[in-house]
């Protein structure tokens, strides 16, 4: 790697089932200001994939145990790590010989640290979960166009979230095709006070938010949406003390028009974001957005839990419609 180097602490052959096993992995940023490491990991462990022998396939399969991985984003290049000079893929394929069917991580933590915010935000995602199995469309059917599948979850312990994410793709194309759901919960407002302050100058009294969303994409052709619900929020304290004015401005008028949109019954603000178009041209509609808040407060307030109206099959039949 050239931006990279790493160690292991130890390699642990066991040749009576084909596989290895690396203890101790840490990877880090080449002349970086960054203390945390990009990755560590306690251990994988990398084997053949047994299973699909009885296939008549040689491939493998990856389990990672209590991987970190820490983002950075920083002003300058020794303040940022994102991996984002590496070719991540070839550092795995160096790995293991045999092409990979199976991924997993358990009891994963990823952090993403802003160090330009004061004081300090972090991110961290905990306990995270995740599989990717049938990547080389092993147990192909005839029948299935999206034959892997994504599972993952995680939880936002200092921030009261909970995530859970789970997909069907076809990860053999360049740009694969997919059809994923996601959830994260629960998340608390005020404990967002110093990345809300920090970019919009204000902060919260109350609340919480959750985001759902569903996305399908086919030949690059997508479209999903995004649905965020925020719950007894509330941004504007009349006893707040050491407020400047210009806050106490912005958090008057900004709880005023929450009033507005709020669905009182459930104490709810939300709305519904379409996305579709193009991985080169996404598009949104602003007023279909404005009018999902205006339904959500007077007509039938929104629901916490995913739509289930995006379908593959049907951007499917559309994409080929239009060849």
């Amino acid at each position: 790697m050239d931006a990279y180097q790493g160690v292991v602490k130890d390699i642990d052959l066991a040749l009576w089932r084909g596989s290895y096993t690396i203890d101790s992995l840490k990877i880090d940023k080449i002349d970086a200001k960054v203390k945390e490491p990009f990755i560590e990991v306690n251990k994988i462990d990398l084997s053949v994939q047994w299973r699909s022998l009885f296939k008549g396939e040689i491939v493998g399969e990856i389990d990672c145990y209590q991987p970190k991985i820490n983002f950075a984003f920083g002003e300058s290049s020794e303040q940022t790590q994102t991996g984002e000079e590496e070719d991540w893929t070839k550092v795995v394929k160096s790995l293991i010989p045999i092409k990979i069917n199976r991924f997993a991580i358990s009891e994963g933590e990823i952090a993403l640290t802003n160090i330009l915010t004061e004081p300090k935000t972090d991110l961290p995602l905990k306990d995270f979960q995740l599989e990717i199995t049938n990547i080389q469309n092993v147990e192909e059917q005839v029948t299935d166009s999206l034959p892997s599948s994504i599972v993952a979850s995680g939880t936002a312990s200092d921030y009261g979230g909970t995530l859970y994410f789970n997909a069907s793709a076809y990860l053999l194309k360049e740009i694969p095709d997919f059809d994923y759901n996601l959830g994260f919960e629960d998340v608390n407002l005020i404990s967002l006070n110093p990345l809300a302050k920090y970019y919009t100058g204000m902060d919260f009294e109350k609340g919480t938010i959750s985001i759902y969303s569903e996305m399908a994409m086919k030949d690059q052709t997508f479209e999903g949406y995004l649905k965020p619900l925020v719950k007894e929020m509330r941004i504007f304290n009349w006893k707040e003390d050491n407020r400047p004015l210009g806050q106490w401005i912005k958090e008057f008028f900004s709880e005023g028009i929450q009033e507005i949109f709020e669905n009182q019954k459930k104490q709810q603000f939300a709305t519904r974001v379409p996305i579709q178009g193009q991985l080169d041209n996404v598009n949104t509609n602003i007023w279909l957005t404005v009018f999902n808040s205006f339904k959500n407060a007077y007509i039938k307030a929104f629901e916490y839990k995913l739509d289930k109206s995006i379908d593959f099959k049907d951007l499917q039949a559309k994409t080929e419609k239009k060849k």
